[in-house]
């Protein structure tokens, strides 16, 4: 087995682990700080009825590539973490983990920055447990954060960002097989970006709950069912300002807002400005 490799922050035992020091001018040009890192590190079996639920002040990306586990957040719920997969958590969330009946044998990444709250934000960071398969695919990246030379760094940071976008697309798919209705729905709104959803008809449509809905957005969108369909709105909104030939008042309706100033009013409160000043500022 590897040996632990560990950057030079000293490990957190405590139930806040803090930010290391250290930063470089570099990560804080980039956005992106790759703080600390493992290979290897093997964790005993751990008594997961002791939820003693502890938080990070960074990201941090832990890929148990042998052995099993289990995982824990605040609703208390216990979930099994089977060889392969990996858990990802936000600054600030309260969780756990451990090994279950063998060691939990990992290899972690912990990073912080803006890049990361972006990627978080849009939903590609998202807490709780993911499919990486048995290939360790996190070496590579610490391989590269290990060299302290600025390019190395750079490229670190890179391979980085690609594997978090791969899981999240990767892990994405799977909804296809765990949840083809919900699948539908995405797909349905996106054909018909003018018609009015509400949350009991997509929840009829999917055959669900309002509660459950609710949930299964919010944990595989990273937003509201609202603020979904307002995102996606809008974003098609930013496209078609681009017509020399449509209208504000044109758009609002294909979008499905009666009234042009409500759309308007939503476009600025998303977008942090008015679609007009919106079309000077960046499609001009």
């Amino acid at each position: 087995m590897d040996k632990i490799v560990i950057s030079d922050a000293n490990i957190d035992h405590r139930p806040v682990h803090t930010l290391p020091q250290g930063i470089r001018k570099i990560h804080r040009q980039y956005g992106l700080w790759i703080c600390k890192f493992y290979r290897g590190k093997v964790s005993g079996p751990d008594d997961p009825d002791d939820l003693s639920l502890r938080y990070f002040e960074f990201y941090d990306l832990s890929h148990m590539f042998d052995g099993d586990g289990w995982y824990a957040a605040a609703d208390g719920k216990i979930r099994e973490v089977k060889k392969g997969s990996g858990i990802l958590v936000t600054p600030g969330f309260k969780h756990k983990y451990g090994g279950g009946n063998k060691p939990y044998i990992e290899d972690s990444i912990s990073f912080y920055g803006p890049l990361a709250d972006h990627l978080f934000s849009c939903g590609i960071i998202k807490n709780g447990i993911l499919k990486i398969g048995t290939g360790r695919r996190l070496l590579p990246i610490i391989e590269l954060a290990l060299d302290s030379a600025r390019d190395a760094q750079i490229k670190a940071n890179l391979e980085l960002q690609k594997l978090l976008i791969e899981l999240y697309f990767e892990n994405k798919s799977s909804l296809i097989s765990e949840n083809p209705a919900f699948v539908q729905l995405l797909e349905e709104i996106k054909k018909s970006p003018g018609k009015y959803w509400d949350l009991d008809s997509m929840a009829a449509f999917c055959s669900l709950s309002v509660s459950q809905l609710n949930r299964i957005f919010k944990k595989e969108t990273g937003i509201t069912a609202k603020n979904y369909i307002d995102n996606l709105k809008m974003q098609l909104a930013s496209e078609m300002l681009a017509r020399k030939t449509v209208t504000v008042k044109d758009i609002a309706a294909e979008l499905g807002y009666p009234d042009p100033y409500h759309f308007s009013r939503r476009f600025k409160e998303l977008k942090g400005f008015s679609p007009q000043r919106y079309k000077d500022k960046f499609l001009r």
